[in-house]
């Protein structure tokens, strides 16, 4: 017999409670020991969407299980029924992982003829009796936008709600508290949405052991890319935006690097057995061999990258976004009168483009860091963005490798090579990089991968802290403290080769010396 037919013969027996949550139990049983098959044949958000599915699939079966125990053969229609059970969260939005709580909102509303608080006692008991990981709330309907308006995580969660079983009719009065919820007070929303997403940024920075969920660059990022934007802008799914509001490389960019992420995540839990959120240096083994990788270090480079992209793009698409909703006119005349050049401003040490801006050239580029005053920079996501359209040709002429010249001169060049970093150009305006872009140092000695320590290192070179070794430096002539910084820079490009490395280096730096 299917499942079907056993529930049905357990009602036919008049089975207790008990029963009939084992048996349900032992459906989620044998459905968890397939998922590694499963993840096999499925990999990344397809893996996600049809493991959401399953759920649904159970919960509506312990609906009908619920109602069939307690109205027998006198079972009225479920639309008729005033209760909506819904996903939230990454269930509802499909996105559930493997040992990730199962997100539900049970809605209601209160009439007479039904004891709806009854069924939905009845329907939790039966989750939790069959080993659901359960996270839930029940609300009445009129309930809904206080309860959400007084707690931005449930605010949150409310945004991705999905229907699973229950009464349309229910189901359309709770959709209209969401709309009502998110046309609320957005600026306020958007805000601190923003704000926390920098807290969990410091709480899980950067790494080569990075978290899959709320690291930099990892799914809270791009879950936050989507709350905005559905916020401002009241769509379903991302692809909305495209191409008005999104670029359609960088979308195509982004979903593929999130694919990535989701198969390492759902790798991660399977491998573990648990929720396991961090790729630490356990799991790289197995995990590499699972989503079919020969070399580890590529494995690891692959997932960097991926997040480096998410980040790149949730940065530069947020404040895109949020920019029309929380800069009044007074702002957009003050930043006018900081212009240095069509679409480009300087305030406070930071610089700001429009993203109307049409891409620089590289010269262009240089010329307009060499035309700022010597300091430490900032630079909003809108500069970050036209840094990353820069229009590099090569081979470079000697007026660019003047320009190069004269920026490894000043005192502060730490933030630019920063900024080429996170704009995803380094590579590409120095060519010894392509080599170690995100490459991994798993020696115990080593925090960042290769390109991240090398940028740090020069940080280092224009913030040295020890006086005796201030001096020493400030005693070289111009152009020894021009090579040294180069040869800081560049002293790791020639890694990831089979060649020893100085020696690699070496040649490297002396050639684009």
């Amino acid at each position: 017999m299917n499942f079907t037919e056993k529930l049905e013969d357990l009602f036919e027996q008049n089975a207790d409670a008990f029963k009939v949550s084992k048996l349900f139990k032992e459906r989620i049983k044998l459905y968890n020991a397939s998922l590694q098959n499963r993840f096999i044949e499925n990999l990344g958000k397809d893996f996600l969407v049809k493991h959401t599915k399953a759920y649904d699939s159970i919960i509506s079966d312990m609906y009908k299980a619920v109602l069939r125990q307690l109205f027998g053969i006198y079972l009225p229609m479920r639309s008729s029924i005033p209760i909506a059970v819904i996903a939230l969260g990454s269930y509802g939005r499909e996105q559930l992982s493997m040992h990730s709580d199962i997100d539900l909102m049970i809605v209601f509303e209160e009439v007479e003829a039904y004891n709806t608080k009854l069924i939905i006692e009845k329907l939790l008991y039966l989750a939790w009796d069959a080993g659901l990981k359960l996270g839930h709330r029940v609300h009445e309907v009129h309930d809904i936008f206080k309860a959400a308006n007084e707690d931005i995580t449930i605010r949150t969660a409310m945004m991705e709600a999905r229907f699973i079983v229950g009464s349309n009719f229910t189901y359309h009065a709770t959709e209209r508290e969401f709309n009502r919820l998110r046309q609320h007070d957005p600026k306020a929303f958007v805000l601190a949405k923003v704000e926390e997403s920098q807290a969990r940024r410091r709480k899980y920075p950067i790494s080569m052991q990075p978290n899959m969920k709320e690291g930099v660059g990892a799914l809270r990022d791009s879950n936050l890319l989507f709350w905005i934007a559905k916020t401002i802008y009241s769509i379903s799914q991302l692809r909305d935006l495209v191409p008005s509001i999104i670029n359609e490389e960088d979308y195509r960019e982004y979903r593929i690097a999130l694919e990535l992420i989701f198969r390492v995540r759902s790798a991660l839990h399977i491998s573990a057995n648990k929720q396991q959120d961090q790729l630490s240096l356990d799991y790289i083994p197995q995990l590499s061999t699972m989503l079919g990788f020969k070399e580890q270090r590529v494995f690891v480079t692959k997932v960097l990258t991926a997040q480096a992209q998410i980040d790149r793009i949730t940065q530069i698409y947020v404040k895109k976004f949020i920019r029309p909703l929380i800069y009044g006119e007074e702002n957009y005349t003050e930043l006018k009168n900081s212009r240095i050049q069509k679409n480009i401003y300087h305030k406070n040490s930071t610089l700001y483009a429009s993203y109307h801006c049409k891409a620089l050239s590289i010269d262009t580029l240089f010329e307009l860091i060499l035309s700022q005053k010597d300091e430490m920079m900032k630079f909003d996501p809108s500069f970050i963005y036209l840094v990353s359209i820069t229009d590099i040709q090569r081979p470079f002429n000697a007026k660019t490798y003047k320009m190069i010249q004269n920026f490894f001169m000043r005192a502060h060049t730490y933030p630019y090579l920063e900024l080429f970093f996170n704009a995803g150009v380094i590579e590409y305006i120095f060519s010894s990089f392509k080599k170690v872009m995100y490459l991994p140092q798993f020696d115990g000695y080593h925090d960042y991968s290769v390109d991240r320590h090398s940028i740090k290192c020069v940080e280092a070179l224009e913030n040295i802290q020890d006086k005796k070794i201030q001096t020493l430096f400030e005693s070289l002539h111009v152009e020894e403290k021009l090579m040294l910084k180069i040869a800081v820079l560049l002293h790791d490009t020639g890694k990831g080769r089979i060649q020893d490395h100085s020696e690699v280096g070496a040649k490297l730096i002396s050639a684009f010396a």
